[in-house]
């Protein structure tokens, strides 16, 4: 029997790829009026699982048996001391991918300010993935606003990105981070929703 989770993520990859952004309202030319000058990133509390991260805050901190054991149950985002963690990672990854990716194109003076928000994110842990689902999901939102006067300059809806994960015998040849994976395919489809005019 088809668990209903694959079913749904599958659907949701079907939608995604039929839906659509509207090409962006500014081009070329008004790209080389501004620059990239910051990037923040909000809705770190929406963040279900992200093992990676999750196992590399456990040893960092050297977090206790009973915390380790909440965290394979419980939203990662439930724990301050994990959330201000994911907060730093998402931090940095985000300002690398703007400065490799977004940045190059905004060649002007004026500063904007980047603004992630954050909609979805789920990487399921291994043990999740082979009872439960194995479907990482990530959706997120940028606003490009002035950085002086806060005024909104472009704004950007994300589609709903979902990817398979191995089971089984794959799980044990995974080298990657696929929350980290999902915000790189991401800031590239934003950086080509960017180049369309």
């Amino acid at each position: 029997m088809i668990r209903r989770s694959f079913v749904l993520a599958c659907l949701a990859m079907v939608l995604s790829a039929c839906a659509s952004v509207p090409p962006p309202a500014l081009g070329p030319s008004d790209f080389e009026k501004f620059r990239i000058a910051d990037v923040v990133v909000e809705g770190v509390e929406v963040i279900r699982s992200w093992p990676k991260q999750e196992e590399a805050f456990v040893k960092a901190n050297a977090a206790d048996p009973q915390t380790v054991d909440r965290l394979r149950t419980e939203p990662a985002s439930s724990f301050p001391a994990v959330r201000a963690h994911l907060q730093r990672a998402l931090n940095e990854q985000f300002r690398a991918e703007f400065a490799s990716k977004v940045s190059p194109i905004f060649s002007g003076r004026r500063p904007l300010r980047a603004v992630v928000r954050l909609r979805v994110f789920d990487v399921p842990s291994t043990l999740l993935r082979v009872f439960v689902q194995e479907i990482a999901q990530f959706r997120a939102d940028v606003d490009l606003v002035d950085a002086t006067s806060g005024a909104p300059v472009l704004s950007y809806e994300g589609l709903l990105y979902v990817k398979r994960l191995p089971t089984g015998i794959g799980l044990a040849f995974e080298q990657s981070d696929p929350g980290a994976d999902q915000i790189a395919y991401f800031m590239t489809a934003y950086r080509n929703w960017l180049l369309q005019n």
